[in-house]
């Protein structure tokens, strides 16, 4: 299973090293944030190393994939 993680960075010369780590969907240049995918398996290795990178402010994992924010819709 698959993961999201939004990261936020300092600058956007980090892209391309966060991009050799993780699967990356997309990337906001004035906004300074990335939005990527990791194995669930590897989640965690890979959160940690990209904390431990220079560049990068912090790494959250997206509110999507909880149960609290999917949306229902049930239309009767």
């Amino acid at each position: 299973k698959r993961k999201s993680l939004i990261i936020h960075f300092r600058s956007p010369r980090v892209v391309k090293e966060i991009e050799k780590k993780v699967n990356m969907i997309y990337y906001h240049k004035k906004r300074r944030y990335c939005v990527c995918y990791v194995n669930e398996s590897d989640a965690e290795k890979i959160v940690k190393e990209l904390r431990a990178m220079k560049l990068v402010k912090r790494v959250e994992e997206s509110m999507f994939d909880t149960d609290e924010y999917q949306l229902e819709f049930d239309v009767k």
